[in-house]
């Protein structure tokens, strides 16, 4: 991987936050004149950790930047913007603890929502 995980998929493909988010903002667009749009969501917990993911290559957010986000709800539209041959959204998770900053597989993630869809199906 380079850094992260790609996922093709259309322009304009919803993208949902995994976990509650208590910050999100780019930290690259488009509008600020950069070459792609990245995204980062925060989530800070009580013991001290925080959990950090980024979503690039986004046709645009739907949620105001800086606003909370709850897990579930969506906050862009991926794709579009500088992707290359296949139109595909760059995602990374990162895990900030005790000074140290460990990138896991944003997969991880992916699986988990998706176990947790298929979990709800069965009820």
């Amino acid at each position: 991987a380079h850094g992260g995980l790609d996922i093709n998929h259309p322009v304009g493909t919803p993208l949902w936050a995994p976990f509650d988010l208590d910050d999100q903002y780019y930290f690259n667009s488009l509008e600020k004149e950069d070459n792609n749009n990245r995204w980062r969501g925060i989530r800070k917990w009580e013991n001290g950790s925080v959990w950090v993911i980024q979503a690039h290559h986004m046709t645009g957010l739907t949620v105001t930047e800086h606003k909370q986000v709850k897990k579930g709800e969506q906050f862009a539209k991926g794709a579009g913007v500088l992707s290359g041959a296949a139109d595909h959204s760059h995602f990374v998770f990162r895990i900030d603890e005790d000074g140290e900053s460990f990138f896991l597989d944003p997969w991880i993630l992916f699986w988990k929502m998706y176990k947790d869809g298929a979990s709800r199906k069965e009820v």
